[in-house]
C-alpha cells in the first residue's frame, strides 16, 4: 500500500477493518476474499495475510497485454488480480527466500527469477501495472487525483581498480612485470613503463571524461569504492595508498561516495564494518549509500547486515549476467524484510544495467548494446521511473573500448533528448 499509493501515486490512504468506517467514506474499495456489498471489490488472494514463507502458486496470466498473476476467480474485481499480493511478491524477492540454485560466487541467477522465465525481465512490470490500475480507480472516481514523479536519471560508478598500473606498490608491480612477461604481452610491458614514467595515463584513469560527462548533463552522481584487503576476488588499491585517498576525496567533491562492501566481507561482519568505518573515516562524513562488489546479495542477510552499519541507500539489486529489472520496478523504494515481516528504513534503488553484463556476459556489439540501452531507457521514461547505469571507470578505456564509451555518451544523449 506504501509503495503503490504513498510513493508511485502520491495518493493518501486510510486502512480499515471497520465496516462502519468503510461504509461512510465517499472513495473506497474493499480488499479482501469475498465483496461486503455492492462497493469496489478488489479480490485478495491468501499471500498479504500469511505470515510464513512457503512455494506459492503462480498461475501466469495477461491483463492489458501485460503479465499478471495471482488471478481473481472473482467476476466482481475491479481488476482480474490481486495486484497488491503480485507487487509484494516481486518487490520483496519474495523467490530469493525460496530454495534456488546459485551461481558459483553464491548469487542468486537472472535465469531463475519468474521475471526472466516469463520474458518480463526488462519491463518494470510492477510500475506498469500500477498505472493501469490507477487508470480503473479513476474510471470508477473521477473525483480521484494521482500525480507521477519526473522521470531521473543516476550516474553511478564501480570503482574497483582506481589505475591499471599507478600506485601498486613494488611487489605488485614487479608481480604485474613477471607476468606479462611470461606471457610476451609486450604491448602491456610498454605501456606499464610508459605510464609509470609519466609518459602517458593510466588507461583506468577516467576519472575526468567521467566529470565531463557529469557537469554536461548535470548528472546525479554516485562512486563505489571497494576499499578493502586484497584478497582472490578484491585486488583493489590498499586503502592505506595516500594516492588512493587523495582520489577518493576528489571524486568526493563531484560526487556521492558510497562504500562497495568486499566479495570477502560478505561472510565476515567485522571486516564489512571495518570497510564502511575506514571509508567513511577518509571523507570524514557518514557512510550512507552501498552497492556489494560482485553485485552479491542474499536476502535478507546482506541487507540486514548493511542496516546494523548504518547505511540507509543500496544501490546493489540488479543482475551480472542479465539486464532489466531485478525487483519488477525502476522506482526507489523501502526493504521489507520478509524474514522479519516488516518494512525497514533501507531505501533500494533498482539499476536497468551494468556495462560489463553487455559486454562479457551477453557478448554484445557496442551497436547492439547500445540498441538494447535505448529500450530500458524507454521502459523507464512509459513510467515516470528512475534510470540507473553502473559501470566501471575502466571500461571507458580508450584503446580497447573506445566504441563502448561512446554508448556511453550516446545513451546519455538519447535519455536527456526529450527530457
Amino acid at each position: 500500500m506504501n509503495v503503490i499509493f504513498n510513493e508511485h501515486l502520491q495518493i493518501p490512504y486510510q486502512l480499515t477493518e471497520s465496516v462502519d468506517v468503510f461504509q461512510q467514506a465517499d472513495i473506497k474499495f474493499s480488499y479482501a476474499a469475498h465483496p461486503i456489498e455492492n462497493e469496489v471489490f478488489i479480490w485478495q488472494c491468501p499471500l498479504l495475510i500469511e505470515t510464513d514463507i512457503k512455494e506459492q502458486t503462480i498461475d501466469i496470466g495477461i491483463f492489458e497485454d501485460e503479465f499478471m498473476f495471482f488471478q481473481s476467480p472473482h467476476c466482481q474485481s475491479l481488476i482480474p488480480f490481486d495486484i497488491f499480493a503480485c507487487s509484494f511478491y516481486l518487490l520483496t524477492r519474495y523467490e530469493e527466500y525460496l530454495p534456488h540454485q546459485k551461481d558459483k560466487y553464491g548469487r542468486f541467477q537472472a535465469t531463475e527469477s519468474i521475471a526472466y522465465q516469463t520474458g518480463f525481465l526488462q519491463k518494470p512490470l510492477v510500475d506498469i501495472l500500477v498505472l493501469k490500475f490507477a487508470k480503473m480507480l479513476q474510471a470508477v472516481f473521477p473525483d480521484l487525483t494521482s500525480h507521477v514523479t519526473p522521470t531521473r536519471y543516476i550516474a553511478t560508478y564501480d570503482i574497483d581498480h582506481a589505475y591499471a598500473y599507478k600506485h601498486k606498490g613494488i611487489i605488485r608491480t614487479t608481480g604485474g612485470f613477471v607476468k606479462q612477461l611470461f606471457r610476451f604481452d609486450f604491448e602491456k610491458i610498454t605501456e606499464r613503463i610508459l605510464v609509470l614514467l609519466g609518459k602517458t595515463q593510466d588507461p583506468f584513469d577516467s576519472y575526468k571524461f567521467i566529470d565531463c560527462m557529469r557537469q554536461k548533463y548535470t548528472l546525479e552522481t554516485y562512486y563505489f569504492i571497494l576499499f578493502a584487503e586484497h584478497s582472490k576476488y578484491d585486488r583493489g588499491l590498499n586503502p592505506q595508498n595516500k594516492h588512493f585517498q587523495k582520489l577518493i576525496n576528489q571524486l568526493h567533491s563531484k560526487g556521492e561516495i558510497g562504500c562497495h562492501p568486499s566479495f570477502a566481507s560478505s561472510c565476515s561482519p567485522e571486516k564489512l564494518t571495518n570497510e564502511i568505518n575506514n571509508l567513511a573515516a577518509i571523507v570524514q562524513e557518514k557512510m550512507r549509500y552501498s552497492r556489494s562488489h560482485f553485485l552479491l546479495l542474499n536476502f535478507p542477510k546482506t541487507y540486514q547486515q548493511f542496516i546494523s552499519n548504518g547505511i540507509e541507500v543500496d544501490f546493489t539489486l540488479g543482475y551480472a549476467e542479465q539486464v532489466g529489472f531485478r525487483v519488477s520496478t525502476c522506482k526507489p523504494f523501502q526493504f521489507f524484510d520478509l524474514s522479519a515481516n516488516k518494512e525497514t528504513s533501507l531505501t533500494l534503488y533498482p539499476f536497468a544495467y551494468m556495462e560489463e553484463t553487455l559486454q562479457n556476459y551477453l557478448k554484445l556489439t557496442a551497436d547492439e548494446g547500445f540498441i538494447l540501452i535505448k529500450q530500458l531507457i524507454d521502459a523507464v521514461k512509459s513510467v515516470n521511473g528512475t534510470f540507473i547505469s553502473l559501470w566501471h571507470n575502466e571500461h571507458f578505456e580508450e584503446k580497447n573500448r573506445g566504441d563502448w564509451k561512446k554508448v556511453y555518451e550516446q545513451s546519455l544523449d538519447y535519455f536527456f533528448a526529450n527530457s
